[in-house]
């Protein structure tokens, strides 16, 4: 399932501009850059493709997708109300690496390390909330009848297929 939603989400990011809609909570920014992994097969007789670079290689990825391959890691950029956060996410275990928080913590005194501290927390919380109400959206669509007349069709439209 990770690596649909992993495929889902790069499809959402750019079908709106990078903006996809959260009901009840309004736009989240999405866009993948730097490092794209895309995997097809299993075991020994797996295929996997790297796309590393600026807005890495997503032509490259797409091409990749339309051969059967499946997204297995990106490096994310998710922007959620005036922070950006970017982190990569490992889709068969759904795991988050590398989490970069926004700037602006500001360094204070010796003293103050424990507010620090909460203020890290709190960032770290805010976006896993954006990634629970993307996976959340994600799992709406994908366990509605609409995925398969609708979603389906638009993804293939993206790929070119």
């Amino acid at each position: 399932m990770g690596r649909e939603f992993l495929t889902w989400l790069w499809f959402k990011s750019e079908e709106r501009g990078g903006a996809v809609q959260i009901p009840g909570t309004g736009d989240v920014e999405i866009s993948f850059a730097r490092r794209l992994a895309l995997e097809s097969g299993g075991g020994e007789y797996s295929e996997s493709i790297v796309c590393q670079g600026l807005h890495a290689g997503l032509r490259e990825g797409k091409a990749a997708l339309q051969e059967g391959k499946k997204v297995k890691e990106a490096r994310i950029q998710v922007g959620a109300g005036a922070e950006k956060f970017e982190f990569t996410l490992k889709a068969d275990s759904f795991q988050f690496q590398t989490l970069r928080l926004p700037e602006g913590i500001e360094e204070e005194e010796e003293t103050d390390k424990g507010g620090q501290l909460l203020e890290r927390i709190y960032l770290v919380e805010k976006a896993l909330k954006a990634m629970d109400q993307l996976f959340s959206a994600f799992l709406k669509r994908r366990l509605s009848p609409q995925w398969s007349s609708e979603e389906i069709l638009r993804i293939k439209k993206w790929l070119g297929k």
